[in-house]
C-alpha cells in the first residue's frame, strides 16, 4: 500500500515538471522579447540625460549626475525642433483624418458589392503597397514640383495620405466585412438612404479599426523619411525626421542633444498608442476573421 502510494507521490511530481518547465521557457522568453522592446527607449533616455563626457566613459552605464539640460537645450536653442513639430503637427493631423474619411467610405462599398468590377478596384487599390517608393520617387517630385508644391505642408499631405491609401484600405475592409447586413437592411426599412446608413449605422461601428488606422497612419506619416527629404527642400518646411539630421554631419555628433530630441519626438506617438491600444487590439482581431 505505502508503495502504491510512493509511486503515485513520484508520477504526480514527474507531471508537474513540465509544467513548471513550461512556465521557466515562458518567462525567459518574455523577459528577452522585454530587453529587445525596451532596450532602446532606456537608451534613448539614458543618453538623453548624460553630458558629452559620461556619454564617451561609460556608454550604458547609469551617469552620477544625470541632467534634463539637453532637454532645455533642444527646446529654447534650436530652432528646427520648433519649427519640426510645427509642420509634423500641421501634416499628421490633416493626413490621418482624410484618410481615414475617405478609406472607411471607400472600404465600405468595396465589402459590399461583390461584383467584378468592385474586386479589380480593391486589387488595384491595395496593389499600392508592393510597390517601392524608389520606382515613383522621380515621377513624384517632378509633379509636385509642377503643381508648385514643393517644400509646403499641402504637397506633402497629399503624397503621404495617396501613399497610405494602400494599407489602410487593407485594413478597414477588412473589419467592415464584419459588420452585420442586418443592421444596414433595419435601417433602410426605417428611411435611411445608404450615405445616411453609412454614417449613423456603419460609421459608429469602426471605431476600433479607425482608432487603429489612426494610430499607424500617425506613426508612419510622423516618422515619414523618404517623402519628407524628396519633397521638404527648404529649412522652414523641415518635419521632425529632417531637423534631427543637424546633429549628425561632418562637423559634430551631440549624441547627448540627439537623444534629448528623438525622445521629445516619439512622445507623442507613444502617448497616442497607449491610450488607443485597447481599440487597436480589437481592431486588428475583428479585420482578421474575414479580411
Amino acid at each position: 500500500m505505502s508503495g502504491t502510494l510512493l509511486k503515485q507521490d513520484h508520477g504526480g511530481k514527474n507531471s508537474k515538471l513540465p509544467g513548471v518547465v513550461g512556465n521557466i521557457i515562458r518567462i525567459v522568453v518574455i523577459c528577452a522579447i522585454l530587453v529587445v522592446y525596451v532596450g532602446p527607449f532606456y537608451i534613448s533616455f539614458l543618453y538623453s540625460v548624460k553630458s558629452h563626457t559620461d556619454i564617451s566613459r561609460n556608454r550604458l552605464a547609469w551617469p552620477e549626475h544625470p541632467t534634463f539640460e539637453n532637454y532645455i537645450n533642444v527646446v529654447t536653442r534650436n530652432q528646427q525642433f520648433i519649427t519640426g513639430y510645427k509642420n509634423s503637427i500641421l501634416t499628421t493631423i490633416p493626413t490621418v483624418l482624410i484618410l481615414m474619411i475617405i478609406t472607411s467610405m471607400a472600404a465600405y462599398v468595396l465589402a459590399r458589392y461583390n461584383t467584378k468590377f468592385y474586386k479589380f478596384i480593391y486589387v488595384l487599390l491595395i496593389s499600392g503597397i508592393l510597390i517601392p517608393f524608389q520606382c515613383i520617387m522621380l515621377p513624384l517630385y517632378l509633379n509636385i514640383y509642377n503643381m508648385g508644391l514643393t517644400s509646403s505642408n499641402l504637397g506633402f499631405i497629399l503624397v503621404r495620405t495617396g501613399m497610405q491609401v494602400s494599407i489602410s484600405i487593407l485594413v478597414v475592409t477588412g473589419f467592415v466585412k464584419t459588420v452585420p447586413r442586418e443592421l444596414e437592411e433595419a435601417a433602410n426599412i426605417d428611411g435611411c438612404n445608404r450615405f445616411a446608413t453609412f454614417w449613423r449605422i456603419v460609421f459608429p461601428l469602426m471605431k476600433p479599426v479607425n482608432a487603429t488606422q489612426l494610430v499607424l497612419n500617425s506613426l508612419f506619416v510622423w516618422n515619414d523619411y523618404n517623402v519628407a527629404v524628396v519633397l521638404l527642400r527648404t529649412a522652414k518646411s523641415r518635419t521632425l525626421p529632417l531637423a534631427q539630421i543637424m546633429y549628425f554631419n561632418e562637423n559634430t555628433s551631440e549624441l547627448n542633444l540627439a537623444f534629448a530630441f528623438f525622445t521629445l519626438v516619439m512622445l507623442p506617438i507613444l502617448v497616442l498608442y497607449l491610450v488607443m491600444q485597447k481599440h487597436i487590439v480589437s481592431g486588428v482581431m475583428s479585420g482578421a476573421i474575414k479580411g
